[in-house]
């Protein structure tokens, strides 16, 4: 199944738009979304195009179900899957902060499978059944909003990066690893007390001598700004006042695959891009 769409698209939307200011999402009851929320709308909106003249949600919902085949919820991962394609999760900071950029307890994805923790397996629609061996890429789409009250480029995005999970962290084993370990040492302090299954780091049963005190062990996991990762790439980019930079950090690979999902059409989008 070829991507319905992708993030050499989004990103040649983005420059036909012209704009990069965040603007109220509504919802069906006119009340309007959570900031937060309005980068992940923006993102949708760039790799759907057609989604971008509404304002509505309900009304851009139908858009996306043209492209996408999970348009994302508060609990699941990713943000949103692009139907034969990748999936792509937001994160949203302010002004031109370059802290780490919180990822709670879910540990950061090179690519997605069926088996990755909670992947909304039972909810897509229009998407073929993923597994180990036809795994997605995942996009990790990282924007610096200016929050400023008081300056006229109050709600633009100062940046915008599309960083593809496998250019920044290793393979999920590395990370199920480290789990494992984090278990092995628990379970070596007391060989009687009783491992169960979650997706937590470690849920320890019994861990006193009557067994009457249970342990969570939660992970909360960070991951570095792609700022600071490319900052020797990067410094000596300058952009004029009140524009915004944009950067798609891919492997040759994964561009390769665009190339071939796209056929003739790659040669008049690249020709655009000057790719």
């Amino acid at each position: 199944m070829r991507a319905k769409t992708n993030v050499i698209i989004a990103l040649k939307n983005i420059l036909d738009h012209n704009s990069t200011r965040l603007t109220p999402i509504y919802k069906s009851n006119g009340s309007v979304n959570a900031t937060g929320d309005n980068l992940e709308f923006f993102v949708k909106d760039m790799f759907c195009k057609e989604a971008m003249q509404y304002s509505y949600e309900d009304q851009k919902q139908k858009e996306y179900m043209k492209y996408l085949s999970w348009t994302g919820d508060s609990s699941h991962f990713p943000d949103l899957i692009v139907q034969g394609g990748v999936g792509v999760e937001s994160k949203k900071l302010n002004n031109d902060s370059k802290s780490t950029i919180a990822l709670n307890s879910s540990y950061p994805k090179d690519y997605i499978t069926r088996y990755t923790q909670n992947y909304p397996l039972n909810s897509l629609y229009f998407e073929p059944d993923v597994d180990n061996l036809n795994k997605k890429p995942v996009i990790y789409a990282i924007g610096n909003l200016n929050t400023n009250k008081k300056d006229y480029l109050d709600n633009q995005l100062i940046s915008l990066w599309f960083v593809y999970g496998n250019t920044i962290v290793p393979n999920s084993n590395y990370y199920k690893n480290i789990i494992k370990g984090i278990r092995d040492s628990i379970k070596n302090v007391n060989s009687n007390i009783k491992i169960e299954d979650s997706k937590e780091l470690a849920r320890v049963k019994g861990v006193d001598k009557l067994s009457r005190t249970n342990m969570r062990v939660r992970g909360m996991y960070e991951l570095e700004h792609p700022a600071k990762i490319f900052e020797s790439y990067v410094k000596s980019f300058k952009v004029p006042k009140g524009k915004s930079k944009i950067f798609v950090v891919i492997l040759q690979s994964d561009l390769d695959e665009i190339k071939r999902d796209m056929e003739d059409k790659w040669d008049i989008l690249s020709n655009e891009l000057n790719i």
